[in-house]
């Protein structure tokens, strides 16, 4: 599976409208919306050529379990991204990709990470911050097939250029001036 090198973080309308028509990006990492308008922005989306990343813990009023899992599938979501590992297993029984995120902020969660990355197999692995050192990085890339994405504190071009040398698949950010190659 391939990303584009930035996947746009959307917090607000606006900067949906602008990763939708002015980026490339083939990924929408959505942030924002709620159970009643998660339908209609996720077919704008799709309008505009784009498949949906949809942060669980970010769209209001559904739950973060089997259930709210399954009305993200039934609106479209062409990926979930949980920070729950047992919710792996039920977004693929949905039919969607599974994105497992993890905040690695010491020693213990990047081992209870790599953990759960074994024994839950997720499609797509999200570590935060981006900006955590090359050698963790390299540790999970090594433990596993699944693309990795970094996100969090990804402002530069610098930071960004440094993680596709280190080979990820894409960093999520939502910084706007990233979210458009430099020519």
């Amino acid at each position: 599976m391939a990303f584009k090198s930035v996947i746009p973080s959307v917090h607000q309308r606006k900067e949906l409208l602008y990763a939708m028509e002015k980026t490339d990006a083939d990924w929408i990492m959505l942030k924002l919306g709620d159970v009643n308008t998660l339908p209609q922005l996720v077919g704008c989306i799709h309008q505009a050529g784009k498949k949906v990343m949809a942060h669980q813990d970010s769209i209001k009023g559904i739950a973060r379990d089997k259930m709210g899992i399954k009305y993200m599938a039934s609106c479209g979501v062409d990926c979930v991204i949980t920070m729950k590992s047992q919710c792996v297993k039920y977004i693929k029984d949905a039919g969607m990709m599974a994105a497992f995120g993890i905040f690695i902020i010491d020693s213990d969660a990047c081992r209870t990470g790599l953990e759960n990355i074994k024994e839950h197999q997720p499609d797509v692995i999200i570590l935060m911050p981006g900006t955590i050192p090359e050698q963790i990085i390299n540790d999970i890339k090594s433990a596993t097939t699944a693309p990795i994405i970094l996100g969090g504190l990804m402002t530069s071009r610098e930071q960004l250029a440094s993680a596709m040398k280190i080979g990820v698949a894409s960093v999520a950010t939502s910084q706007l001036d990233l979210w458009i190659p430099e020519v």
